[in-house]
Parts: C-alpha cells; structure tokens; sequence
C-alpha cells in the first residue's frame, strides 16, 4: 500500500507554508477551479503533501509527521533525526540523510531542471521515458494536479504511456514537450534586458506564481540574483529572458 496523499487543514497557512518549505518541501501554489487557493508538494515516492486553509473544513489537530530528506536537502539542519513543531503544534520527525562516503552530495543544476533538445524533461540516466513526478518538476506544478487535471494529463492530446517505472507509468520526454508547445505556450512580456527585477514583478511579466518562484529560487532553480537591495533580490532583465527561455516553453507576444 502507498500513501497517495496527505492533507493538512490550517488557520496559519502562510505560516506553515515557511515551516514545510524551510525543511526542504517543494510546496507549489495551486487553485483547482472555484476552490480554495492552497499548496502541494509532491515527494519522492509520488505522494503529495497538501496544506489547505480550514474554512469549510475544521483544521487538522495533532499530528505526528515522519519525514526523510537527502543531505544537504533540508535547509540549515544537519544529517540526523530532528523532532520539529510546525505552527500548529503538530510534530513532525525529520531525518536528514548522510551523505554516502566518497561521495558528494549533488549540487543543484544550473538554470532547472535538465531539459531535452525541444525544452522537455530529461529522464534519469539509464531511462527513456519521464514520470508524472518529473514532467511536473520540470513545468512547476505538482504531480497529482498534473495528471488528474483535464487540461493537462487527462486532456485528449496528452501523449500515450510508452513503458513503466515499477508501478509508475513513463512517457515520451520529446511528445511532453510538443504537447506543452502545443496546448500551453506562455505568451512572455518582454522584459528590458538591463532593468533589474524584483519577483513579484517577474511573476506579473511570466504569467507565474510569486511562490512557485520562490520555490524554485529555493530548490535551486533560478538564476542567481544579479543584484541585492537589501533584503531584495533582483535580477536583470537579460537573465530571466534567458531562463524563462530554457526552463519553460515561452515564446514573445507578435508585434
């Protein structure tokens, strides 16, 4: 049996979301249709982590959470069993794994997550195909929206399975990039190449989340800043261009 999906409801969602995301969680901001706006990480074995504010629904009591990230994977904490409280008072145990001798942790790739030659996932050395967790690193959302979404992994066009991962179905990196060409092109504003931008008026040029850029700010993901004002990271122009350009399918607006 696997646990497909965890849900916490919170009356401190922006608190928990720092809590979650400084021991490592790649939380994405989400809004499914009409409903609650909301965050999801999806892990490594496939199952999702959602915080929800509880409004309708009354929020999670006490908790005991057992988590395990790869070294280096959670933020300031050193390899060892660490018993954490979240804003709510629920506990969580996070095990933070040694890193195997004689060999260095991974350091994070530069500008994304590696892409094939048409701006799709590259599947894990030894594969061919991507999983549902890979294709959705690799477009910032999480895996179960992904592929229960109808414009997205249930839409007619996605591209059929061509094997599986164990119990995980793979698919054609080189067909989820044309269908991400075909069915989801960002329309880009032009951003003046030497002007330095803060995040929130990045995301209102992308079409993005402030959040899911600060995700990938924290996973390692984007650019180095160019430039700080203070507590502000800015970056110019020219580099979130050339970013945007390589880890996402964008094209310019027509003149």
């Amino acid at each position: 049996m696997i646990l497909e999906l965890a849900v916490i409801y919170t009356t401190r969602l922006d608190a928990c979301r720092d809590f979650y995301r400084g021991i490592g969680l790649a939380l994405v901001h989400e809004r499914h249709g009409n409903g609650p706006e909301h965050y999801a990480a999806t892990l490594a074995d496939g199952g999702v982590l959602e915080l929800y504010p509880a409004t309708s629904r009354p929020e999670t009591g006490y908790l005991r959470l057992g988590l395990t990230a790869p070294p280096n994977g959670a933020g300031f904490l050193p390899p060892g069993r660490h018993t954490l409280t979240d804003p709510d008072g629920r506990t969580v145990v996070l095990t933070v794994a040694e890193a195997r001798p004689g060999r260095a942790a991974p350091e994070p790739r530069a500008g994304g997550y590696p892409r094939a030659s048409n701006g799709g996932p590259v599947p894990p050395e030894g594969r061919t195909g991507v999983t549902y967790t890979e294709i959705a690193e690799h477009y910032g959302m999480s895996a179960r929206y992904l592929s229960e979404n109808p414009r997205w992994g249930r839409h007619p066009g996605w591209p059929a399975a061509i094997g599986k991962r164990g119990r995980t179905i793979e698919f054609d990196p080189e067909a989820i990039a044309r269908f991400f060409g075909e069915h989801h092109t960002r329309e880009a504003t032009a951003l003046e190449p030497s002007r330095r931008y803060t995040v929130v008026e990045i995301a209102e040029a992308s079409g993005l989340q402030p959040d899911s850029i600060r995700s990938d700010i924290s996973r390692g993901r984007w650019p180095t800043p160019d430039e700080m004002d203070g507590d502000r990271k800015l970056w110019r122009g020219e580099t979130i261009t050339t970013h945007l350009a390589g880890r996402r399918i964008y094209r310019n607006k027509p003149k």
